[in-house]
């Protein structure tokens, strides 16, 4: 897997600029959240304090310099292709290119077990994905509680006893799966 920093040096047309520092954050945490997206409100809050940015809409402003810096460099582009998975013709938003780096570091990292825990932003609940054969191939079950170490717990059970996908989605959509624990 590619390390996050040196992918934004290597996309980076002035990288010393603040905005890729926060850039950087951000799209770590957009990992942690993925397969969903993030809510770039809630994402830009949680960097108030990095740098010497104090106001949310500076700390987007500055990242956004930084995607728009990133489209000026002729030679990001092919990059930006591997990592959208598409030929780019015109600018990336910012929240498009944090969930695409954030989808293409997620779908790069070591092969996932069949179940794992995810965070819904919205919600603030914890949920479970899981993987279906091929790694790329998951069915996310989002906003299950907001109980971590409960869906923790929920998780090394369905590993453990290595229960089927489809079973499991029927207990979710059942609503048998926290039935007695909250």
């Amino acid at each position: 897997m590619k390390n996050l920093s040196r992918i934004l040096s290597e996309l980076a047309n002035h990288g010393s600029w603040e905005g890729y520092g926060l850039l950087n954050y951000a799209i770590m945490e957009a990992v942690k959240a993925q397969p969903m997206p993030v809510n770039m409100d809630q994402l830009c809050e949680q960097l108030v304090g990095i740098g010497d940015k104090r106001n949310p809409k500076s700390i987007y402003r500055s990242m956004a310099r930084a995607v728009d810096d990133i489209w000026a460099k002729p030679e990001s582009r092919p990059l930006l292709k591997e990592y959208y998975h598409r030929e780019l013709v015109e600018k990336p938003t910012l929240d498009s290119f944090i969930c695409a780096l954030a989808r293409y570091l997620w779908e790069q990292a070591a092969a996932p077990q069949l179940y794992e825990i995810i965070f819904d932003q919205v919600s603030e609940k914890y949920g479970i994905i899981s993987h279906i054969g091929d790694p790329k191939i998951w069915a996310a079950f989002p906003a299950i509680t907001a109980d971590r170490v409960l869906v923790e717990q929920i998780v090394a059970f369905l590993c453990d006893k290595e229960v089927p996908p489809e079973i499991f989605k029927n207990l979710y959509l059942s609503g048998g799966l926290l039935c007695g624990l909250e």
